[in-house]
């Protein structure tokens, strides 16, 4: 229940007013909250997280916690703990979260025994589509449990992205670190592995399952290396489950992470059960105990609320502050400097473990990026230098200099195929007055779109716009609405920028950030993916909580008008868009061919047919990545079908040459094929144990493969054969974070113009450099 507040605690962090302590870990405490100023009694309350004032807090830290927040920002589910605020760059970190006045799974089991078999399908079912709708936008959870689960009056919700990452997040786990919680954590997290994957968190949930079930966790035991080696061996004990209940859970516990039914799947068979006691349409059927439960949660809640008086509001922003606008950002030159790599790997982690009965870390993030502006004043939301005086913005005039310049896209076009051509390289391109520099615009990750003189960035919850030639601010939008998803541009065509942002595709002049249009998106919709090509944007949209897609063609120049809407059948969690030759190819569980004039069906490739991750369109032709390598499908004749780079874990999106090369790359090699006949051109060393280690997707840059990596930005060679050189073309620079530090692959965007390339990060850094 509510605890009062320790003595000598603030009545104030951020925005909000402290009301009592909901609990507390080493770390971190959890209080309720409200609006300071404000008097409502359940309505406006929050649960607020931050961490202990006697911490010393180093940039590491502060860059976990914003993942935590992007992570729970990012989602949005009727099943879930929807995010209300949060800021990892004050002297106390915080994060606020909806209010659930209900037990936790684990309290509610504890104090009013286990579940009958209809509740527990039906809470099953809720939390099946929390991850759904999780997964939807590339986050995994990887620490489902008992404790993470409310009981809310209107069903389950999840909680707790603390140690939430985007999929592809691989750097996470060290040898002798597991994330996740004892008992319930997949063979995967056991096993050592750098990937988890969604079906990592189907397991979790069907541990807690059983525990709902029977009061116990299927892998229960005294000792934790017990434990441990119960989960990698398969050893659930669900003697006390009901049978038909048991089957289902099973499926879910199976070792092999492809074999487990994916969260729709599992909804659906919790589902098809014995649904004896579920009011359809009314109130969650929770048990008697429960609703007990719920209530005294409740009354506790108004109790702490009502008595206490009301705190000071926090000043608002004078009404007179122009709307696109904020600090000018402070941009610092780029001095070289060497990163060496950590190579540690994960052999035996399981065994390790079980040997010495380690106590299982539950970690945010621990070789995640640190801070980057040590001196710069960035830390706490001030521009400036190490001096701390803000730097005058860029003239707008600078920005209006864009008249119908093309845009240039980290996909290089609509088809993604990631070849920047001979303006990468051309000197004559490069912006005006250019110097190397970095830039923090926001919390999270941040892709960039550079139009002339611009570089125009979508962020969390805003566009903000810098002068591409040294970074400087010249206007950003406001804030959106928590929980309104992050922001994104769309396309920027002449002197106008598309984006969807705050729940609506608007339209703003690229000089000044005015408003010219806005048209909201339909109610509960987030948009997945856009491509844009010959002043017509396409997008996919997907309804939160049914799960229901769909995909539109907008015309954005001359008279702004929606050609055509259509439903999109079997989109994947992390559906995408490709656009080439009249065709719009959207990629899910299957493939799907639409024609751009009225949005007819043209062709498909059936779900679960061939896998297609990464997808890139050259012409008629959709290059699929999958752990074998590329299969190139005709996307005017989808049967047929051919393959490339076999025996090749493909773990980045493809770049492909004008002259028809495909450069993909594993964790750790690079290599260039002939798309035609499949011919192999090149390969870096095999350095799997040491050596290169790729952080991104290649590039391509006039003559050069270009690849991100531990040790600065490496340049390859396109007319090269054999075995190419890893470590004589890399320019060291300085990356966000300083030597050593590490960058989740799927948060850095690449552009390259001009002799230079510009790199978006996880942390919303931005930099600017030579070219290789």
């Amino acid at each position: 229940m509510i605890e009062p507040l320790p003595p000598g605690r603030a009545r104030l962090i951020g925005p909000y007013q402290l009301l009592g302590l909901l609990g507390a870990g080493g770390m971190g405490e959890v209080y309720l909250a409200r609006p300071a100023g404000g008097t409502d009694t359940l309505d406006g309350l929050v649960a607020l997280k931050t961490v202990r004032a006697d911490l010393d807090l180093d940039d590491g830290f502060r860059i976990r916690f914003r993942r935590e927040i992007d992570a729970a920002g990012a989602v949005r589910s009727p099943h879930t703990a929807s995010l209300v605020g949060g800021d990892a760059s004050g002297r106390l970190p915080w994060l606020a979260t909806e209010y659930v006045p209900g037990p936790s799974l684990a309290e509610a089991v504890i104090r009013g025994g286990p579940m009958p078999e209809p509740v527990v399908r039906e809470m099953g079912a809720s939390l099946a589509c929390a991850l759904a709708d999780m997964h939807a936008v590339r986050v995994l959870h990887r620490d489902l449990k008992p404790g993470n689960v409310l009981l809310g009056a209107d069903g389950p919700k999840v909680i707790d992205f603390g140690i939430a990452q985007a999929f592809d997040a691989t750097q996470l786990t060290r040898t002798g670190v597991v994330v996740g919680s004892p008992g319930y954590i997949s063979p995967e997290h056991v096993n050592g592995s750098r990937s988890l994957v969604p079906a990592s968190d189907v397991f979790c949930l069907g541990a807690v399952l059983a525990f709902a079930a029977t009061g116990r966790g299927p892998f229960d035991d005294s000792d934790m290396a017990a434990v441990i080696f119960r989960i990698a061996q398969g050893e659930a004990e669900l003697s006390g489950v009901p049978p038909q209940l048991r089957a289902v859970i099973e499926e879910c516990l199976r070792s092999d992470a492809e074999a487990r039914p994916t969260p729709r799947q599992l909804a659906d068979m919790l589902l098809s059960g014995d649904r004896a006691g579920a009011a359809a349409g009314g109130p969650f059927p929770w048990t008697e105990a429960v609703r007990g439960q719920l209530a005294a949660h409740a009354a506790g809640a108004r109790a702490v609320a009502e008595a206490a008086a009301p705190a000071a509001a926090v000043p608002p922003v004078p009404s007179g502050a122009p709307r696109p606008g904020g600090p000018a950002l402070a941009p610092t030159p780029v001095v070289p400097v060497a990163v060496p790599g950590d190579r540690q790997g994960n052999k035996g982690l399981w065994i390790a473990l079980a040997a010495a009965a380690t106590v299982v870390c539950v970690v945010l993030g621990a070789v995640l990026v640190p801070g980057l502006f040590e001196g710069d004043g960035a830390g706490d939301g001030k521009a400036g230098g190490a001096g701390g005086g803000a730097q005058p913005t860029a003239s707008a005039s600078d920005a209006a200099r864009t008249q119908a310049g093309p845009a240039v896209i980290p996909g290089a076009d609509a088809g993604r195929t990631g070849d920047f051509g001979p303006a990468a390289t051309d000197v004559s391109r490069k912006p005006a007055g250019w110097q190397a520099w970095k830039a923090k615009i926001e919390d999270g990750s941040v892709e960039c779109v550079l139009a002339d003189t611009s570089l125009v960035c979508s962020g969390p919850q805003r566009i903000t716009v810098l002068d591409a030639a040294n970074g400087r601010q010249r206007w950003r939008t406001e804030l959106g609405r928590a929980g309104s998803g992050p922001a994104s541009v769309a396309a920027v065509i002449g002197t106008t920028v598309y984006a969807f942002e705050d729940g609506a595709l608007v339209a703003l002049g690229l000089a000044d950030g005015a408003e010219q249009w806005r048209e909201p998106l339909a109610a509960g919709a987030r948009v997945t993916d856009s491509v844009q090509s010959g002043g017509v944007l396409y997008y996919a949209t997907r309804a939160t909580g049914t799960g229901a897609a769909r995909i539109l063609a907008h015309q954005l120049t001359g008279k702004q008008t929606r050609k055509w809407d259509k439903p999109w059948d079997d989109p994947a969690d992390d559906g995408e868009l490709s656009f080439a030759d009249g065709r719009l190819v959207a990629v899910g569980d299957g493939v799907t061919v639409l024609g751009s004039t009225d949005g007819a069906r043209l062709g498909a490739v059936a779900a679960g047919d061939i896998t297609c991750r990464a997808p890139v369109l050259k012409g008629r032709e959709l290059l699929c990545s999958g752990p074998d390598g590329l299969t190139v499908v005709d996307v005017t004749a989808p049967q047929n079908r051919r393959s490339i780079a076999a025996g090749v874990d493909i773990a980045f999106r493809p770049a492909v040459s004008r002259d028809g090369k495909v450069v993909v790359s594993s964790r750790h090699r690079v290599y260039a094929f002939g798309l035609a006949d499949g011919r192999q051109y090149w390969a870096t060393y095999d350095d799997s144990g040491g050596g290169l280690d790729v952080w991104g997707a290649p590039v391509l840059a006039g003559d050069s493969a270009v690849v991100v990596g531990d040790q600065g930005i490496g340049a390859f060679a396109m007319g090269s054969t054999g075995e190419a050189d890893n470590t004589g073309s890399r320019l060291p620079t300085e990356w966000p974070g300083g030597q050593g530090a590490r960058h989740d692959p799927a948060s850095i965007s690449y552009i390259a113009r001009g002799d230079v390339v510009f790199l978006g990060f996880g942390d919303g850094t931005v930099i600017s450099v030579y070219a290789p």
